[in-house]
């Protein structure tokens, strides 16, 4: 993967819309497969919206200015750049001189805000597009695990667990008297999967590209996860002590029970439930219904858990879906880079599965067949529909 930097700087291209077509799929791919890079395009549009691109270049957050280790005088800034916010690709053919000049200025500026930001809302140095680097844990104190390697009984310095058969296991009696709300963030990467016991007993099976922070123990109070990806819960019933799961779209309050979370779309955020009651934006979910929560508000359907739960037996069952929504999962399940050579096939529909344990060819064989779409992997292995 590219430096932080470099991918900062495309992602500052992105907003100022001045972003090559290549440099747009290979950062698309990496926000659809890394759930770092995803948690860290969402803060950087919230930082700077697309509408209101021009304003956020000299304005930025309040509580960002009173962060930076310098002061830059906003009207100085605004002076120096008033600049229409793009909204037409007419607009880049226009002025890209001034744009590739803002945008080096927003790319400094993004730069330093990242370089100083608190450290305790800094991203894990966790990849989830190395395939070969493993089901990752990162422990309290920065250091990581490779649980693809390592099994059995775990020493890691102030914890003890148990990694056995694709599970990691926390015994309550292990957790050392003065570890206080440590917390460890478990890493699953692209065309891998990994089921986790928690210290009260819930089980965690995570999807691939997915990560989920925890604390060692959970407070006193209450029981708070955050998962970034797809997993699936079973929640130990614990009464006095409430479980909340953090999505980018909200807290899921649980209230003992079983159901799937999928964050892979942090704009589109599924909340599905097999047993029990859990409740999303002050809507409490029955088993069978399905929330869907977006920055608009939240919607209920029942789902098919057949289709919706079937990851976890490693098949993903496709159901009149979209060329676009394909080209999503494969980069998730093979760990490959997937690009559209022709946005008019974006919308071709498939009906069929997907096996984790068959070859790629095998599905992409069966695609060509069903529909009028082509492809061909390219000398860098990267995987073209045409």
């Amino acid at each position: 993967m590219r430096r932080n930097l470099d991918i900062q700087q495309l992602m500052t291209e992105k907003i100022g819309g001045i972003i090559s077509a290549a440099d747009e799929a290979y950062l698309d791919h990496l926000i659809e497969t890394d759930g770092v890079v995803a948690a860290a395009w969402d803060e950087t549009k919230q930082l700077f919206g697309e509408e209101d691109v021009n304003d956020n270049f000299c304005r930025f957050d309040n509580l960002l200015w009173q962060k930076m280790p310098f002061q830059t005088d906003k009207a100085v800034c605004a002076e120096l750049l008033p600049l229409p916010v793009l909204r037409h690709k007419a607009s880049i053919r226009i002025r890209p001189v001034i744009w590739a000049a803002a945008a080096s200025l927003l790319m400094l500026l993004l730069a330093a805000w990242w370089l100083f930001r608190s450290p305790a809302i800094t991203a894990p140095a966790l990849s989830l597009t190395d395939a070969h680097a493993g089901v990752q844990l990162q422990l309290g104190n920065g250091k990581i695990l490779n649980l693809s390697k390592d099994s059995g009984l775990l020493h890691t310095g102030t914890l003890q667990a148990i990694n056995n058969n694709k599970t990691l296991v926390l015994p309550v009696s292990t957790i050392p008297a003065h570890m206080n709300n440590e917390s460890l963030t478990l890493a699953v990467p692209v065309s891998k999967y990994y089921t986790i016991k928690l210290s009260d007993g819930t089980q965690v099976t995570l999807n691939s590209a997915s990560i989920l922070r925890f604390p060692v123990p959970f407070s006193a109070d209450n029981r708070e996860i955050y998962i970034s990806g797809e997993a699936f819960l079973t929640v130990a019933k614990d009464s006095r002590h409430p479980f909340l799961v953090h999505t980018p779209q909200g807290t899921v309050q649980v209230l003992g029970t079983a159901f799937n979370v999928n964050s892979y779309d942090s704009n589109n955020v599924k909340i599905s439930l097999v047993e029990g009651a859990v409740k999303v934006k002050n809507v409490i979910l029955k088993p069978g219904e399905q929330a869907v929560t977006t920055n608009s508000g939240i919607s209920i359907h029942p789902f098919d858990e057949s289709e919706e739960l079937s990851w976890r037996q490693g098949v993903f069952y496709f159901s009149n879906t979209s060329l676009s929504e394909i080209a999503r999962v494969l980069p998730r399940w093979f760990g490959i880079p997937v690009i559209m050579d022709n946005n008019h096939i974006a919308g071709e529909t498939f009906t069929g599965s997907l096996e984790r344990s068959q070859s790629i060819n095998t599905f992409l064989e069966n695609l060509k067949s069903t529909t009028a779409v082509d492809y061909y992997f390219d000398k860098n292995g990267r995987l073209h529909f045409k």
